[in-house]
């Protein structure tokens, strides 16, 4: 199973926007079924840092080219995407090579 791990940054002005689009009660049930079934699992984000503009992302996948490829194709992700990624500085999309991947140097079981 992969680790991944992923930053990226939100536009100045769009942080509430972004994290009300990923609550609970809007975050869309196509989505996480879409991630779920390209091999997404444990996914979580957590937002900080200088403003509350920083987004870092974990999921675990066996498969990460797998994820790439089902999402990239996905319409439910494209459309998300639309909505998404003119929040975003940098990233915003998994399947377009936007996000900037993090190197993992430690892990305790």
């Amino acid at each position: 199973m992969e680790r991944v791990a992923f930053m990226q940054w939100i536009k100045d002005g769009c942080q509430d926007e972004y994290v009300q689009a990923h609550s609970p009660e809007r975050l869309w049930p196509e989505i996480i079924e879409a991630s779920q079934k390209a091999g997404m699992h444990n996914y979580t984000g957590f937002v900080g840092g200088p403003g509350g503009r920083l987004v870092v992302g974990y999921f675990e996948t066996p498969d990460l080219q797998r994820v790439w490829r089902e999402l990239a194709d996905n319409e439910v992700n494209q459309r998300w995407s639309q909505g998404i990624v003119p929040l975003m500085e940098t990233g915003g999309d998994i399947s377009n090579g936007s996000m900037e991947f993090l190197k993992p140097i430690w892990y305790v079981p």
